[in-house]
């Protein structure tokens, strides 16, 4: 036992050298990058993975929950390890972060079913919400008014942020087992993903395993668009303007561009530098034309030309699958994580 915990503790004490041995052999890869040049590499100190991160919207923050259950918080500009907070889901994974915008503080979650709010900086570590649910994302509004959450259940929670009671939920119908194709009702399988529109608050996205993305509003409880056809299993849609980007979880033709104004397909959109299945997680809008995307096939992060329908670069993850991901367009930057011992820190050029 003792040579066990000797082996894991060897494992997990990286050496600065390493990592910055590997920034180089990163950079090296990317030599013919015109788009993206690795900034840093991060080692993560979990056996168990990375299942979510985020950037802070207004510091140089970078959160991530571990498979493990705890939560790290380097300063992703000197990838020095800020705090820890062990046993936010408690041997479970955490699935989703969150960060308030103007604030440090931020939301952490996963199948525990209980919401954490987290703020360091002001020594807040408090649960604020505890469900009978496997939550597999969270999102908050523009002025951090809403919270959305999604899981097990086909049903979209939203939550008054001060006082954390119930605002409405968007049911699923009850005891349907089978894929509905109906614009008008709710979901009828487990969720993976709420997004909140990131111009009106009012607005939120979800998407899971029914095939199917709405956009509900909250005003009116009722679905404002339906788009059939996406299988998400993570992070895989965002909003610019009129388009919605879905990243699904196909062996191909998973990266797809739509017009939610006639909820009709655009584009199918290639995200493969070579012969590879794509099994996508991540999918998000970069700028109105280019998407970045990663999985389980596509390992390498994947900056696509909507318009060009082409890989204009890629993030050499060196991940066995890419779980998650996060942009900063203030700071031109992205962050990928997943299953291996780093997150890469991306910066575009």
């Amino acid at each position: 036992m003792a040579s066990v915990k000797h082996k894991l503790a060897s494992a997990l004490d990286f050496d600065k050298s390493v990592v910055f041995k590997q920034t180089e052999n990163l950079n090296r890869l990317h030599q013919a990058s015109k788009a993206i040049n690795i900034k840093r590499v991060i080692p993560t100190f979990s056996v168990n993975g990375v299942y979510s991160c985020q950037l802070s919207p207004v510091s140089d923050q970078l959160a991530m929950g571990y498979g493990n259950g705890d939560v790290e918080v380097y300063n992703v500009e000197t990838g020095e390890q800020l705090s820890i907070i062990q046993n936010v889901c408690k041997n479970l994974p955490v699935t989703s972060i969150r960060y308030l915008y103007g604030s440090g503080g931020f939301f952490a979650t996963g199948p525990s079913g209980k919401v954490r709010h987290i703020d360091p900086s002001q020594d807040i570590n408090q649960w604020v919400l505890e469900l009978d649910n496997e939550i597999s994302c969270i999102d908050v509004n523009l002025d951090n008014s809403y919270l959305a959450l999604v899981g097990k259940r086909p049903d979209v929670y939203v939550y008054d942020v001060s006082t954390y009671k119930v605002l409405t939920v968007f049911e699923g119908p009850k005891g349907v087992d089978n894929f509905l194709d109906d614009s008008q009702t709710g979901h009828s399988q487990r969720l993976f993903v709420t997004k909140f529109d990131p111009v009106d608050k009012f607005s939120v996205m979800s998407a899971g395993w029914d095939s199917s993305v709405k956009l509900w509003d909250t005003r009116t409880n009722n679905v404002v668009w339906n788009v059939n056809g996406p299988k998400v299993c993570g992070e895989g849609i965002d909003k610019s303007g009129h388009f919605l980007i879905t990243a699904s979880w196909f062996v191909k033709d998973a990266l797809q561009l739509w017009d939610t104004r006639s909820r009709k397909l655009l584009s199918t959109l290639n995200c493969r530098t070579v012969e590879e299945s794509e099994f996508l997680y991540c999918g998000q809008f970069y700028t109105h034309d280019k998407v970045i995307c990663g999985g389980s096939g596509v390992r390498n992060a994947k900056l696509v030309d909507t318009v060009e329908n082409k890989v204009v670069d890629e993030v050499m993850t060196n991940l066995k699958v890419m779980q998650c991901m996060t942009l900063s367009r203030a700071k031109k930057m992205c962050v990928t994580a997943g299953l291996g011992d780093h997150a890469t820190c991306a910066q575009f050029t």
